[in-house]
């Protein structure tokens, strides 16, 4: 059985929110250009993955395709991982006492 779904104000809503995603997309950008410290840029990075799971969602629902579902949890997941491993590894150099 093959069911359609359709979203309520698709026609208006997918084109304001991918534009609210480009908006947000310049302006971490600018972020991740500028940021003083590499904590900022981290962040920023952390940011554009999600943005871009965002993204991808918002391409899935455009297109009606799921497979599209699969690859945007397979992107957090690595995001979410890589901002672990940089918590670690920030966390281990910061936590380390000065010498006396």
């Amino acid at each position: 059985m093959n069911a359609t779904i359709t979203l309520a104000g698709a026609d208006w809503l997918l084109p304001l929110v991918g534009s609210l995603l480009l908006a947000s997309m310049s302006l971490i950008l600018l972020r991740l250009w500028r940021g003083p410290s590499q904590a900022d840029r981290a962040v920023a990075i952390d940011a554009l993955t999600l943005l871009g799971v965002a993204a991808l969602v918002l391409f899935s629902l455009w297109q009606s395709q799921r497979v599209l579902l699969d690859v945007a949890v397979l992107l957090a997941l690595l995001s979410f991982i890589g901002s672990a491993a940089y918590a670690l590894l920030f966390s281990k150099t910061h936590d380390q006492e000065p010498p006396q």
